[in-house]
């Protein structure tokens, strides 16, 4: 799930405490912080609502970004057929 994290764009602070945030909900959370974009990326067995009241709890703003669209491709591994 992506989020996108107020005040986290162009932060060249310590990026860690929000990964620790997120890892004290779910120990094996997968979290990759891009600053420069002030977007997060959380692989974990939490619900979006989850994420982001637990960002907020440590004082971070948050809202999930749409995930992007995949792309169709007729005969591939996502086609379902329909479009034949």
């Amino acid at each position: 799930m992506l989020f996108q994290v107020k005040d986290l764009a162009g932060d060249t602070g310590d990026t860690g405490a929000l990964v620790a945030v997120l890892r004290a909900c779910d120990a094996h959370a997968q979290v990759t912080v891009d600053p420069s974009i002030g977007q997060i990326d959380v692989s974990a067995q939490l619900t979006a609502g989850e994420v982001i009241a637990a960002l907020q709890a440590a004082g971070y703003e948050a809202s999930r970004v749409s995930e992007p669209r995949r792309i169709h491709v007729s005969g591939g591994t996502d086609c379902c057929g329909s479009c034949s």
